[in-house]
């Protein structure tokens, strides 16, 4: 869809606990249950008449206008609202035609709402750009929306300023900075790993390794010409064997994948920072780790403090 600006947002629930979700979204439509009000009731937005049949039900003044409020919202044919909803850990959002389409008022004959209206473009789970929107990496400002009690609720303007930047993949300028200034360490860090001598190289390769939850069950530099480390992940059980070289080059590369194609092991790592080219592991489990690599996983092992005293 053509980016655009939506001047106010609506989170509904697809069914009761999300009962309706896959049926909605692969037939890109948004339903209503409320069997108790009229068609015609709602398309004239009688909302005294819509609360008088929840008072007459039992419901409380504030439930009965709650109920009222949702409907009336429901059948607002305004083409400048977005709808939004949650499902399979993603965040969906849609366009509605603005007609409603009545069924009936019978629950046993239309267990999946009294009526509907249909998405203009089906439901959607990324961006303008084609990024997911994925609930885990969304403000739990948006998110907090999903525990909602009634079915439709409009969000507030912060939230929906939110939502618009999310889909037009936009930034806050502190973010943006942030991310520039990450950029920068990232740039730092990788040219100080660089600095080390092959033994302060070969101890920050195991201080990486340890961090992420790797035991060390081998000498560092151990007996063995190929061995480095030799490493165990206690939570999986895996054995990985870690070959360290500070510069190194296609030629080294090539000898240790034949020489540890024979070795048992569940994963095979080449960790290196300077290459006079660009290497290649070719068909083999070899995992390559050059500077950048190692620069991003000091930063988020929290090693960047250790390297600069390293290399002070």
């Amino acid at each position: 869809m053509t980016q655009r600006t939506f001047t106010k947002a609506r989170y509904i629930k697809l069914g009761a606990r999300g009962g309706w979700e896959r049926h909605c979204l692969e037939e890109g439509i948004a339903p209503l249950a409320y069997y108790d009000v009229p068609h015609e009731m709602a398309l004239a937005g009688d909302r005294e008449a819509i609360r008088k049949i929840y008072l007459d039900l039992g419901k409380t003044a504030g439930t009965a206008t709650g109920h009222a409020s949702q409907l009336l919202s429901f059948y607002d044919p305004d083409p400048d609202v977005l709808w939004i909803t949650f499902s399979g850990g993603s965040l969906w959002w849609a366009v509605l035609a603005p007609e409603v389409e009545y069924l009936g008022h019978d629950p046993e004959q239309y267990p999946q709402g009294s009526r509907f209206r249909r998405t203009i473009s089906g439901w959607q789970k990324v961006s303008f750009g084609g990024t997911p929107l994925l609930i885990g990496e969304l403000s739990g400002n948006l998110t907090k929306v999903a525990a909602y009690q009634g079915t439709i609720c409009s969000l507030k303007p912060d939230q929906l300023d939110y939502l618009m930047r999310k889909l037009r993949d936009e930034d806050l300028p502190e973010i943006r900075a942030a991310q520039a200034a990450r950029q920068q360490l990232l740039a730092t860090t990788e040219e100080i790993i660089r600095l080390l001598a092959w033994q302060d190289f070969e101890l920050f390769t195991e201080l990486l390794f340890s961090r992420s939850g790797w035991q060390r069950i081998s000498s560092l530099g151990g007996t063995q010409k190929t061995l480095d480390l030799e490493l165990l992940l206690p939570t999986t059980g895996e054995r990985a064997i870690v070959q360290v070289k500070s510069a190194t080059s296609q030629a080294q590369l090539d000898d240790y994948i034949e020489r540890f194609g024979a070795m048992a092991a569940d994963k095979y790592f080449y960790v290196y920072h300077s290459s006079k080219q660009s290497l290649d592991a070719r068909d083999s489990d070899v995992l390559l780790m050059d500077a950048p690599a190692l620069a991003d996983q000091a930063l988020k092992a929290g090693l960047v403090d250790w390297l600069i005293a390293k290399a002070a």
